[in-house]
């Protein structure tokens, strides 16, 4: 059975809009799919550090080995924007960026970033793409803003648990939740031996080995 975590944020205080539904979004995700839980930390308890590399960035104190990089699939929920996602306590800095992280060289395939314009189109493959995909098979996210939510985490969780493959789930999910002007997205990665277009959750289909060194970046986006 594969493992999950999630991460959430309501209360910003002061640093961003404070959010009503992260908190039943990412807990919809973790209460409803077939997987050991590994950790569910919110407001205070989330920390950008869980989800960046040690000794990258400034500052350098990143986590994500013990945390986001432990587990095979992750779903965060809050503010975002083109190259970041954006946390509530400021014991790093409160903000996870894209040249502090590096994932999967130790264990994540697949990581939903619900928050706003994070796979926005223009520069997504600068900015998410080498050395971030280190293993990591999938980032779903949005090229657009997105709404404050509570279900789109259940909705996923329940379509992969039905054999949906990731992509799908993801694309279904967001459109349930989200009306036409807003865009899902999804950027992924493969390489010599990898097939990640095809991959579902542990149990329910094919997985694709972990594309360690990918050689090419898919994306996709399209209306809700």
């Amino acid at each position: 059975m594969g493992t999950i975590g999630i991460e959430w944020v309501k209360e910003y205080h002061g640093l961003a809009g404070n959010l009503t539904n992260t908190k039943p979004q990412a807990e919809g995700f973790y209460n409803t799919l077939s997987a050991t839980k590994r950790f569910n930390w919110g407001d205070d308890l989330a920390w950008d550090q869980d989800f960046e590399q040690s000794g990258v960035g400034s500052p350098s104190s990143g986590t994500d080995t013990t945390w986001a990089d432990d587990v095979d699939f992750v779903f965060f929920s809050g503010h975002g924007s083109a190259d970041r996602f954006y946390f509530g306590r400021k014991i790093d800095d409160a903000v996870a960026k894209n040249t502090e992280i590096r994932w999967g060289d130790r264990q994540l395939e697949w990581i939903t970033l619900d928050a706003c314009n994070v796979l926005e189109r223009d520069g997504v493959f600068d900015r998410w793409g080498w050395p971030v995909f280190r293993g990591l098979h999938y980032i779903l996210g949005f090229h657009t803003t997105t709404s404050d939510e509570a279900n789109r985490g259940r909705a996923l969780a329940q379509y992969l648990n039905a054999g949906w493959s990731v992509r799908e789930a993801w694309i279904k999910a967001a459109q349930d939740t989200e009306d036409s002007d807003v865009w899902w997205a999804y950027l992924r990665a493969d390489a010599d031996g990898t097939d990640t277009y095809n991959d579902h959750w542990w149990g329910e289909g094919h997985v694709s080995p972990d594309p360690d060194d990918p050689t090419i970046l898919f994306y996709a986006r399209a209306t809700c």
